[in-house]
């Protein structure tokens, strides 16, 4: 794989993780010795996610900070970050390091295989849970999984885990495209992937939940999540 790394960190309260998270990914980089760029993108925090990324930026130069003060979700969090990378593959990853940068170990060799869009999935044989969630919100996880394949006979195993790669043309062609702002933004991507032929490889990865403050009431999270699918049924017809 050449043309270098741009690695992309949604952020919103994530002052618990975000310094020991931006270190060791800058760390791991430069120890392979590639080209590459780690994009934070602020989404309304309200803690010091901010000072702290910057901070972290201070001691890594290829760390880019983008502070937005107001909260507009994942989604287009994530949108944003991919329309400012500069490199030939991208990279979005949890900035509480759920999934850790060690996983790229498992993405590398099949980007230089050709592939041109590689996903994390925590659900596979070979996946690993090291602290799992709490069980409501995995049966609702099992649930939305069901009812996306229903929907829009997507066969992926995991749609939301969060550490996605892709080829960054690829990549800013498809998330140009994407309307969708909260957690269902992940099966817009995989919807519009479908629809351009893109086969996308699936890689299991060792995840953990890591236990933090949260406003997300899970049964509102996953009401709201159904209306967004249902706005996404209308946009992408039967599968």
């Amino acid at each position: 794989m050449t043309g270098g790394l741009s690695v992309i960190i949604p952020a919103y309260n994530e002052s618990q993780k975000i310094a020991s998270t931006l270190d060791e990914v800058a760390r791991y980089l430069d120890g392979k010795k590639i080209d590459y760029e780690i994009l934070v993108l602020n989404d309304g925090s309200t803690d010091t996610t901010v000072a702290d990324a910057s901070a972290a930026a201070a001691r890594h130069p290829r760390i880019r900070v983008r502070d937005r003060r107001e909260n507009f979700g994942k989604g287009r969090t994530v949108k944003e970050g991919i329309a400012m990378a500069a490199h030939a593959h991208c990279l979005f990853m949890d900035a509480d390091n759920s999934t850790t940068i060690a996983e790229w170990e498992k993405f590398e060799p099949l980007f230089g295989a050709g592939a041109r869009a590689v996903v994390a999935s925590r659900h596979l044989p070979d996946s690993r849970i090291l602290h799992p969630q709490p069980l409501a919100r995995r049966v609702l996880g099992a649930g939305y999984r069901a009812i996306c394949r229903m929907l829009f006979g997507v066969r992926a195993s995991d749609f939301n885990c969060g550490f996605k790669a892709y080829e960054t043309a690829l990549a800013k062609r498809i998330y140009a495209q994407t309307e969708m702002s909260d957690w269902t933004f992940d099966v817009e991507v995989f919807c519009l992937l479908k629809k351009e032929g893109v086969a996308v490889a699936e890689v299991p990865v060792s995840w953990t939940h890591e236990d933090k403050a949260s406003s997300l009431a899970p049964f509102r999270t996953a009401w709201n999540s159904l209306k967004s699918l249902a706005k996404l049924k209308r946009r992408f017809g039967r599968p």
